[in-house]
């Protein structure tokens, strides 16, 4: 790739991982020199990288002591802001739902064939967390994120996992500019227990249903605000 264009490929891949909660506010980036490296490009290429999220405010660099370059602490207030300027649409909800449904619903099915016992016990670890901070937009949405990205852990798969790393950050972007509220995170198919229940008794079939009630009970709370939001077609 050309520098401007594989400088672009980092900035989008450190920004999912931002939006996909595996980089939270207040998380410490590798040095520029450790992430050329990693990603196989020149120092100035990650550089570039950097500015464009600087750019859009998901991360800021510190001088002094403590220096270094760090997510914002604010990151979903601005995600939210950026996802303002380009808001989604009732075909773009209904888009993700979709691909939810095939990535995300296989990865549940074949964690259903594959978890060993001590993957089922760190899923209920993760279920248990997850409602415990169901009042807690921010908290909740990254309980939410690990919660997914570890069933496509489960699954065995490499694919499934990086696309989920994807849904993830889309549904970041969708819910950041959501009004939120407990209330709807509180029904019990926006829960998880269904979900990780199927996956423990071992029904790959019940798991891949479960998994889509609980997708279209996402798509259910984000229609109503996108219809509002994204204006004329």
């Amino acid at each position: 790739m050309r520098s401007a264009g594989a400088a672009e490929a980092i900035a989008r891949r450190l920004g999912e991982l931002i939006g996909a909660r595996i980089l939270v506010g207040g998380d410490r980036l590798p040095p520029e020199k450790n992430l050329a490296e990693l990603f196989g490009v020149a120092l100035m290429t990650v550089r570039h990288s950097m500015a464009v999220l600087r750019e859009d405010g998901l991360i800021e660099t510190r001088r002094g002591r403590g220096a270094g370059t760090f997510v914002v602490p604010d990151v979903l207030a601005r995600i939210g802001e950026l996802t303002a300027l380009h808001p989604y649409t009732l075909a773009d909800v209904e888009e993700l739902t979709a691909w939810r449904i095939a990535v995300s619903g296989e990865a549940s099915a074949r964690a259903a064939r594959r978890a060993s016992a001590a993957g089922l016990a760190r899923l209920r670890e993760l279920e248990t967390a997850a409602d415990a901070v169901v009042t807690d937009p921010e908290a909740y949405r990254t309980a939410d994120a690990g919660l997914h990205l570890y069933i496509a852990e489960l699954s065995g798969s490499r694919r499934l996992l990086e696309a989920e790393q994807g849904i993830q950050h889309e549904l970041t972007r969708m819910l950041a500019g959501h009004p939120g509220g407990s209330e709807a995170r509180s029904m019990p198919d926006q829960r998880h227990r269904a979900l990780a229940a199927a996956i423990e008794v071992g029904d790959p079939a019940r798991a891949r249903e479960q998994f889509t009630v609980h997708a279209e009970a996402t798509a259910d709370l984000l229609l109503p605000f996108v219809q509002q939001s994204a204006g004329p077609a």
